[in-house]
C-alpha cells in the first residue's frame, strides 16, 4: 500500500510551480517598480532627439522612442505606476466590498437583498465605462483610473467576501456564540473576517493583475496619468504609429503588462491551490 502511495503522490515542489514561478515574477515586477524610485539607466522623461528611435542594445537595453526616451527607463517608472494605481485601486474595493459583503452574509433577508442588487448594478458597468464617466467629471489623472477599478472590484469582493462569510456563519462555533449572546458585529469581527481573510487576499491578489492590464487600456485611451508620466498603455499607444519602423515600441510595453499580469494570475492560483483544501489533488 505504501508503494502505492508513495507512486501516486505529486512531488511538493511541482504542486507548487504555479505559486513559486509567480512570486518569482510577481518580484522581479515589484523589484524594478521599487527600483525605479531611486534609479534608473536614464532619465525616464529626457528627451534626446539625437538618439531617436535606436534599436535595442545598440544605445541601451530595450532601445528608445521617437523622442530619444530610454524604453526601460521608461518601463521601470511605468511599472510603479502601474502597480500603485492598482494596489490603491483593489485596497478600495477590499476595504468596501468586504465590509458590505460581510454585513450582507451576517444580516439576512432585505439588508442582503440590497446589498446585492447594488452590487449587481455596478458590476454592470465596465471599468472603462466607468472611467469615461469619471474623466468627463473629473478629467483624466492617477485618480480616474483609481476610482474607477476600485468601483468595478467592490461587487467582486462584496461576492466573494458574502460567499465565504456565510460558510463561516454555518459552523459551530458561531451558533455557539449566537447562543452565547454575541452580537451579529461580534462575530463578525471575531470569527468572520479571521476566517475569510485568507480567501480575500488570494482574490485580491488576482485583481491585482486585472487591474494593471485595465489601468493599461485606461492608459491606452488617455484616461489615466497624464503625460509626461511613463505609462505603459500609452507607451502602446504611442507605438502605434512606429510599428513598422520600430516595432520594440510597442513590444517592450506589451511584454511588460503581460509579464506582469501573469505573475499575479499565477500568485493567486498558486496561492489558492496551496491554502485550499478542495484544490488538492488537481493540476
Amino acid at each position: 500500500m505504501s508503494a502505492i502511495v508513495a507512486k501516486t503522490r505529486r512531488p511538493w515542489f511541482g504542486s507548487h510551480m504555479r505559486l513559486y514561478l509567480g512570486i518569482i515574477i510577481t518580484a522581479l515586477v515589484v523589484g524594478l517598480a521599487l527600483l525605479s524610485l531611486v534609479w534608473t539607466p536614464a532619465p525616464p522623461t529626457k528627451m534626446r532627439i539625437a538618439m531617436k528611435l535606436k534599436p535595442p542594445l545598440e544605445s541601451s537595453l530595450a532601445g528608445t522612442d521617437q523622442f530619444g526616451r530610454d524604453i526601460f527607463s521608461l518601463l521601470m517608472t511605468g511599472a510603479w505606476n502601474s502597480l500603485s494605481i492598482a494596489l490603491v485601486a483593489v485596497l478600495i474595493g477590499v476595504a468596501a466590498g468586504v465590509a458590505l459583503g460581510t454585513v450582507a452574509a451576517a444580516k439576512r433577508g432585505f439588508i442582503e437583498e440590497t446589498i446585492m442588487r447594488l452590487a449587481d448594478v455596478v458590476f454592470a458597468f465596465p471599468a472603462i465605462i466607468s472611467a469615461i464617466m469619471i474623466a468627463a467629471l473629473i478629467g483624466s489623472g492617477a485618480l480616474t483610473p483609481i476610482l474607477a477599478i476600485g468601483l468595478f472590484n467592490i461587487p467582486v469582493f462584496i461576492r466573494v467576501s458574502r460567499a465565504l462569510a456565510q460558510r463561516v456563519w454555518a459552523n459551530d462555533f458561531c451558533l455557539a456564540a449566537q447562543a452565547a449572546g454575541k452580537g451579529a458585529f461580534r462575530i463578525t469581527t471575531d470569527h468572520v473576517l479571521p476566517n475569510i481573510a485568507g480567501g480575500v487576499a488570494i482574490q485580491a491578489t488576482i485583481q491585482i493583475g486585472l487591474a494593471i492590464l485595465v489601468e493599461a487600456g485606461l492608459s491606452f485611451l488617455g484616461l489615466s496619468l497624464a503625460p509626461p508620466a511613463p505609462s505603459w498603455g500609452r507607451m502602446l499607444g504611442d507605438a502605434q504609429t512606429y510599428l513598422s519602423q520600430a516595432p520594440w515600441m510597442a513590444i517592450a510595453p506589451g511584454i511588460a503588462v503581460a509579464i506582469a499580469v501573469l505573475g499575479f494570475n499565477l500568485l493567486g492560483d498558486g496561492l489558492r491551490d496551496k491554502f485550499d483544501p478542495r484544490m488538492e489533488g488537481r493540476a
